[in-house]
């Protein structure tokens, strides 16, 4: 199913939404982590001095390639995020089952 651009407040079509490519920016991320921590495991016993500049490098690339791979669509024009997308209109002459 095609998905809209369409934004529910201001009823334009500018919504922005994340790339499609988000699980291969995550996968890159988890590989920078990997590659930084098997280049410290090469360096001995300065891996003492160097394990915290690796976590914090290896956990922003993974929280900001989370962050764009998986943001909600947002509206380029109003700037208010779309959580879910707008339920398609009823047509009307047809029946809706009811339930018991």
């Amino acid at each position: 199913m095609p998905r809209s651009n369409h934004c529910p407040h201001c009823h334009h079509d500018s919504l922005r939404r994340p790339p499609r490519a988000g699980v291969l920016l995550v996968a890159l991320a988890w590989a920078f982590v990997v590659v930084m921590l098997f280049a410290a495991a090469q360096i001995g016993p300065f891996i003492m001095f160097v394990v915290p500049v690796i976590f914090a490098f290896g956990a922003s690339a993974v929280r900001v390639a989370h962050d764009v791979a998986f943001a909600p669509p947002e509206c380029e024009r109003c700037g208010k995020v779309v959580l879910e997308e707008a339920p398609a209109p009823a047509v009307r002459g047809v029946a809706v089952p009811r339930l018991a």
